[in-house]
């Protein structure tokens, strides 16, 4: 999903899941689309009515994907399904469109399965509804349950006896793709109001009710959230208090922080005692009283949702009090000379504000030196002011963020198109 956590992590079972749980939330757009809704009532809402495929309609992809299928289509090449464990969110998302697509198709009835054919998940659209805006958003309602084979037949058959002459999309997923898939469910099954209750088939008495939302790329904002570090540096634990010579890092207690100093001191060094520069940044772009800020991770879907009002007088929220943090420093790449600048953006996205070359030609110039060919650079800061940050020289040498930049720029590593794929076979009774 983009979520960068090291594989040693002792963050605690508890909080992953809670995490993974937010991270969910944030691909289905939850609290943007329903967050004030609870518990959820489908049958308040309007029936979808749409004249366009339910797959377009279900289809998102941020840019980095839309440029990844636009090269594959230039090399007629297809992508694979993929059995890896990390792309099963891609997957994931490829099932839930596949659920759209052949629901354009007139099938309601699925089975997610593997190659094992030990369990499955077997589930029908029940009905699809609109949520409001422009474009508007669909919301399916199915009714679901897990499936394990019998002893004494083959999951196949099992399936024959459940669904009778009824045709079913078989689709062809791991075990960790379907334990998402389920995690999914059984999340949303919970925010469904009990005054919701579709007629269900004889077979489907003890399935339980859920809705799914289209999934997209987490974005910026929420993996800059998702990919916070809260705890000790070094075991995870929390209760923590921050380095007192930096307050960049945090740490349970004297005997961790005793172990990550040989690898905190440089940075921690050029923090306490490295001279500060002040950079001096604006709202401020000219009469532009809008603005429209995308990156690689932003869906192509929804891209009015995007558009800003700007009040050049009113400062960015200060999410991060008197800590260090960093800070990406982009070159523009449409000005040049004295008129050029720089978007300044934290990891969080709490704020995405502009420094202009005219604000302080000097330290600007040390800027684009430090940046090179290479468009960014990352620098601690600390907000001090309204309109003000202190940076650490944006001359200074890379290799004191170098450990964060590298970890902030495995957020920009490929992802996996999103360009349908086909994985499903039909189920017909007298083939079982």
């Amino acid at each position: 999903m983009g979520i960068k956590l090291p594989k040693t992590t002792k963050i605690p079972d508890d909080d992953l899941s809670k995490r993974l749980n937010q991270a969910l939330d944030g691909a289905q757009r939850f609290n943007d689309l329903l967050g004030p809704i609870s518990p959820l009532n489908p049958s308040t809402l309007d029936q979808w009515a749409s004249s366009k495929p339910l797959l377009e309609a279900v289809s998102r992809g941020s840019l980095n994907e839309a440029y990844r299928n636009m090269m594959d289509g230039y090399h007629r090449k297809a992508r694979p399904t993929s059995s890896a464990k990390e792309d099963t969110f891609t997957e994931v998302r490829q099932v839930l469109m596949g659920f759209a697509n052949h629901y354009d198709q007139g099938h309601k009835l699925f089975a997610l399965k593997d190659k094992q054919e030990e369990w499955c998940i077997i589930a029908r659209i029940v009905e699809i509804f609109s949520l409001g805006g422009d474009p508007k958003v669909p919301l399916f309602t199915m009714l679901y349950k897990v499936v394990h084979r019998p002893s004494n037949m083959t999951l196949i058959d099992h399936l024959g006896d459940i669904f009778g002459n009824n045709e079913v999309v078989a689709v062809s997923t791991t075990d960790l793709e379907r334990r998402c898939v389920l995690k999914l469910f059984a999340m949303n099954s919970k925010r469904l109001s009990a005054a919701y209750k579709p007629r269900r088939e004889k077979m489907e008495a003890d399935h339980r009710l859920t809705f799914v939302l289209p999934l997209a790329p987490l974005n910026m904002r929420d993996l800059g959230k998702l990919n916070n570090m809260p705890g000790c540096e070094i075991c995870g634990k929390k209760n923590t208090s921050r380095c007192t010579q930096c307050l960049s890092v945090a740490y349970c207690g004297k005997d961790c922080q005793r172990e990550h100093w040989k690898e905190h001191k440089g940075v921690c060094r050029s923090l306490k005692g490295g001279s500060w520069h002040p950079v001096t940044f604006t709202l401020d772009m000219g009469n532009l009283n809008y603005r429209f800020v995308l990156n690689r991770f932003d869906s192509m879907h929804d891209m009015q949702s995007k558009i800003e009002q700007t009040d050049p007088n009113t400062p960015p929220p200060n999410i991060h009090g008197d800590k260090a943090f960093l800070v990406k420093f982009q070159i523009s790449l449409t000005e040049t000379g004295s008129n050029t600048h720089m978007l300044l953006y934290d990891r969080q996205k709490s704020f995405q504000v502009y420094w202009k070359k005219a604000a302080d030609p000097k330290v600007f110039a040390e800027g684009e030196k430090a940046m090179g060919d290479r468009l960014k650079i990352y620098r601690w800061a600390r907000r001090v002011g309204d309109f003000q940050l202190a940076v650490i020289p944006l001359d200074s040498d890379d290799r004191e963020t170098s450990v964060v930049s590298r970890m902030i720029d495995s957020f920009c590593e490929s992802v996996d198109c999103t360009a349908l794929r086909q994985r499903d076979l039909f189920l017909h009774t007298d083939e079982c």
